[in-house]
């Protein structure tokens, strides 16, 4: 049985790991709500999409950007930098969910050879 000074120390090393991961000024609950807000924009680069919080259950109306890692961050609607990331993402989206339109006419080959039926039908 571990005595209780190791399962101190092991929960103070967690609560200071969990510290040291979570970029300071933001601050994700339930991966849909935003107590606070990054205080410095992360580069766009690294960001792959993001989500509204929700306004009715949220304490704060925010955006949370997901980066490549799967890290999620919260940022202010209000800031530019939010809106132009944003406005990005969503012109990335419309441009990936466009049908390919081709110009010009359409040409299909198909090489089928048929051969006839051998035996009698029944």
């Amino acid at each position: 049985m571990e005595s209780p000074i190791t399962v101190v120390a092991g929960l103070l090393l967690l609560a200071l790991c969990a510290h040291c991961i979570a970029p300071a000024g933001s601050v994700v609950i339930s991966s849909s709500c935003c107590l606070s807000f990054l205080s410095k924009k992360i580069p766009e680069r690294r960001v792959v999409s993001y989500q509204l919080s929700s306004g009715s259950i949220c304490p704060k109306a925010g955006v949370i950007f997901t980066t490549k890692k799967g890290q999620k961050f919260c940022g202010n609607p209000k800031q530019d930098w939010v809106q132009k990331y944003v406005k990005n993402l969503n012109a990335k989206q419309k441009k990936t969910s466009m049908p390919m339109v081709t110009k010009g006419p359409v040409q299909h080959s198909t090489n089928i050879s048929i051969k006839p039926l051998r035996g009698p039908l029944s």
